[in-house]
């Protein structure tokens, strides 16, 4: 899983616009500080373990901004996001797993056959 993430880490994955996306890194993430917040809001995932290494981002319109955080208590790192009417890119930052969430595929409407017994033709 780990060489999975460093391989996403690596790539640019662009994705559709106002997807969510999930940053992940193997530290303590705390102070949370958006240039730009009715571009985008991110919030940490709390987890069972109280790890706080994970963060939520979610576009909320279309434009370019940035945001900060601190790792561990000493060390600052900056993302830059931009989103499109066709993508939304976070530019990959050393250390740092980035993950797009995409929607779910639209609902096709299709008709699923009856069961054995409950045909019509019976």
């Amino acid at each position: 899983m780990k060489r999975f993430l460093l391989l996403l880490c690596l790539i640019i994955l662009p994705a559709q616009a106002f997807e969510d996306c999930v940053i992940s890194t193997d530290g303590k993430l705390t102070d949370i500080s958006i240039e730009k917040n009715d571009v985008i809001d991110v919030y940490p995932l709390i987890t069972v373990m109280n790890e706080r290494n994970t963060l939520i981002i979610h576009p909320l319109k279309e434009g370019e901004t940035l945001f900060s955080v601190i790792k561990n208590g000493k060390d600052k790192y900056v993302f830059n996001v931009k989103i499109t009417p066709g993508k939304t890119v976070i530019d990959p930052v050393e250390g740092f797993d980035i993950l797009q969430i995409d929607e779910p595929p639209e609902i096709y409407d299709y008709e699923l056959d009856l069961p054995p017994g409950l045909s019509e033709g019976k």
